[in-house]
């Protein structure tokens, strides 16, 4: 028998992929992939079949497409990222594209392409400018003569996976004529699953900033700044000492690079917020400022803080560079500032370091203070859980797919690492809530039951207590899940995303007054928040019959989420209660819409207290939905 030949082929291959997709995503998942998927039918499509090509692949945020001719290619990489562009006019949060094109042999499976002709593609969209374009040599060669762009030529680079350095070249386009807007610098945060080789200069960082934020006392050689003032501040001063620390500032381009800053800036963040005694800044909130040109003072004025640290960074190798300073946002000094160069090995221990050197510099009291627990000595098995962990809170089937395999490596990694385990648990308790399986209600009791024993065997970790909370909450045990939460809440208790989830069990009881208080402490954690903190204060106002300030949080959430059902439902129900007929009856209609058989009787949301359920009824029943 002749064995059959594999089939391949040239082809101009063009990767394309979302500039701070997570971010996006992590602001606002329903409204980013409704954009995404506008982007895609109303760009992407037609410009590509225009050209002569194909989409064949959708992976995520990414998209793959083939085309015969290179030329084609390239010129439907331009009208991409000009319609793009366009389309960015007035949003505060565009959907930004990197290109990459590369001309090379690729091998064909079924409908599907793969080989150095896809991934040199990859690699170069990678290199490309948020709105750019990034072209191989290959490509370069074809079109230089036929299309009439500047070609700006980068010289060899080494890329992942690829035996031999690629040249490539920078391909003017229209959005790189104009400055590029606030919202798309701050759309750059780089893919997750792209930085674990960098664990060794992570831990180098680290010691940089221990040893740099080792002073907070004035000092007579100390340089000044603008100082910020306490009345202008946006929110109130903390009375414990209070600090934001923002994204680092990267030199590089390179996807490694800007991960490798996010990474840090993030970790520490999370690891100052976990320390009694202080407030910190969720980093959600201060993603804003990457590459702002704002005074530190005026953002300390903003976000409502005593103290700012920022940094740049430069990476070779296993060898990382940073200039760090401490600022006291108050006084205008800037309390330590210098340069230090360094490789070390030890993730963990020397973010411990830090923590505790800055806490001791930032608080009197650390009589709390205590180890940082991480549950698993492997950083490359943590790592994996925080990807898999982020990724369920997208709330898709494909989210989910990807989340439980992350999942499932971290535990070979690390059999005695239970968060992992904790992901796939509660994953398969939001299946059953959301009846997207076989026998629910048997998901959602066997993932409680899993839930139940890694608490029992890990009682001092937060996040699994959380999982188990959302676990019992899906079960409609309000009482037991909000009991779960505070157990959770008194191990973490500045988790800005785990208190804004355990006000839901307490809205699902009545009791308005409670949430408000979590709602409130989330969201000056975390200024910049998305939509749901909103959504949430405006029920927790109406279960205590301040309409019109839920009518005003529940329009703020609309705005940012306009797709969530339960936003209509309280809309209508609290314009019904404050007699405003017209948009009360825009809100049923827009209920009607998407559930046409739609009745109070048969609505979905289900308060225990009585009175509250009634005062729920009749709001919507004063707004003209039918009993």
């Amino acid at each position: 028998m002749v064995e059959r030949r594999a089939e391949r082929r040239l082809a101009a291959i063009l990767v394309a992929d979302v500039v701070g997709y997570s971010r996006l995503m992590g602001l606002d998942e329903v409204v980013t992939r409704a954009r995404l998927r506008s982007v895609i039918d109303d760009v992407l499509q037609p410009t590509i079949s225009r050209h002569n090509g194909r989409l064949f692949k959708e992976i995520g945020d990414g998209f793959l497409a083939e085309f015969a001719s290179v030329v084609d290619a390239v010129d439907c990489a331009i009208q991409i990222q000009e319609a793009l562009y366009e389309r960015a006019e007035g949003e505060d949060e565009p959907i930004n594209l990197r290109i990459g094109v590369n001309l090379g042999d690729v091998l064909v499976e079924g409908d599907d392409l793969h080989g150095d002709g896809v991934n040199v593609a990859a690699r170069l969209e990678t290199l490309a400018e948020p709105g750019g374009v990034c072209i191989s040599r290959s490509a370069r060669d074809q079109i230089r003569d036929k299309l009439d762009l500047a070609i700006e030529d980068m010289g060899e680079v080494d890329v992942k996976n690829i035996a031999r350095p690629v040249r490539a070249f920078r391909v003017s386009t229209k959005p790189l004529e104009k400055p590029a807007s606030k919202a798309a610098t701050l759309s750059s945060r780089p893919n997750r699953q792209k930085m674990r080789k960098t664990w060794a200069a992570v831990a180098a960082a680290f010691m940089v900033i221990a040893s740099l934020l080792g002073l907070l006392w004035f000092e007579p050689w100390v340089n000044r700044i603008a100082s910020a003032s306490v009345e202008d501040m946006a929110l109130s001063l903390p009375t414990e000492p209070s600090v934001a620390v923002l994204p680092f500032d990267v030199a590089s381009s390179q996807q490694d690079d800007l991960l490798f800053a996010d990474t840090l800036a993030e970790d520490l963040t999370r690891s100052l917020a976990r320390v009694p005694g202080l407030f910190v800044i969720a980093f959600s909130s201060t993603e804003r400022y990457r590459d702002a040109p704002e005074e530190p003072a005026r953002i300390a004025e903003s976000l409502g803080v005593a103290h700012i640290v920022r940094a740049s960074l430069r990476q070779s190798d296993n060898r990382v560079r940073i200039d760090a300073e401490m600022i006291d946002a108050l006084s205008g000094r800037i309390v330590f500032a210098e340069r230090y160069e360094r490789k070390s090995e030890d993730l963990f221990a020397l973010q411990d370091e830090l923590v505790s050197a800055l806490a001791n510099r930032l608080s009197e009291d650390l009589s709390r203070l205590e180890e940082q627990k991480r549950f698993t000595d492997s950083p490359e098995a943590y790592l994996l859980w925080s990807e898999a962990d982020y990724i369920t809170w997208r709330s898709t089937p494909n989210a989910y797919d990807q989340a439980k395999a992350l999942a499932k490596r971290s535990i070979e990694i690390d059999p005695d690492f239970l968060r992992p385990k904790g992901v796939l648990a509660f994953i398969q308790s939001q299946q059953g809530y959301f009846r997207v399986v076989e026998n629910p209600a048997e998901f959602v009791e066997e993932a409680r039951r899993e839930l139940s024993g890694l608490v029992t065997a890990s009682p001092d970790d937060w996040y699994l207590r959380s999982l188990f909370a959302q676990a019992v909450m899906n079960t409609r045990d309000y009482v037991a899940a909000t009991q779960e939460f505070e157990l959770a809440i008194e191990l973490d208790p500045s988790n800005a995303r785990l208190l804004t989830i355990a006000a839901l069990p307490l809205i699902f009881l009545g009791d308005g007054v409670a949430s408000e208080r979590r709602l409130r402490s989330a969201i000056r954690l975390n200024p910049a928040h998305g939509w749901l903190p909103d959504q949430l204060l405006g029920q927790a106002l109406y279960l205590q019959e301040r309409y019109e300030e839920a009518a005003e949080s529940l329009m703020r959430a609309r705005d940012r989420n306009p797709r969530f059902i339960g936003n209509m439902w309280w809309r209508a129900a609290v314009l019904g209660q404050l007699g405003k007929d017209e948009a009360a009856a825009e809100a049923v209609d827009e209920i009607l819409a998407r559930m046409p058989d739609a009745r109070i009787s048969t609505s979905f949301i289900k308060i225990s207290d009585q009175a509250a359920m009634e005062r729920f009824r009749a709001g919507l029943r004063a707004a003209g939905l039918a009993d």
